[in-house]
């Protein structure tokens, strides 16, 4: 597999992953169920503010993890 740019800071989106797996998305998703996932609503939170701001990314919604789809790319099981 070539090396894909997630579209999301966070990780991977729905689209991307539609893209690069194909068929196999539905695999993937049974593969991730129960695993931890981020949101991306197109902001973050400021500490030193105590605010939201927002980011120049998003929102995508659902993201999947890097390092989730790499292992599922290789055929590795799920760790948590």
């Amino acid at each position: 597999m070539p090396r894909y740019i997630p579209s999301c800071e966070l990780g991977y989106t729905n689209k991307d992953l539609q893209e690069i797996l194909g068929d196999r998305l539905p695999e993937f998703h049974k593969w991730m169920h129960g695993q931890t996932v981020a949101i991306c609503d197109g902001r973050q939170y400021n500490h030193d503010k105590g605010e939201y701001e927002d980011t120049s990314c998003g929102p995508h919604g659902v993201i999947y993890y890097s390092w989730d789809v790499s292992r599922f790319m290789a055929g590795k099981p799920i760790i948590d």
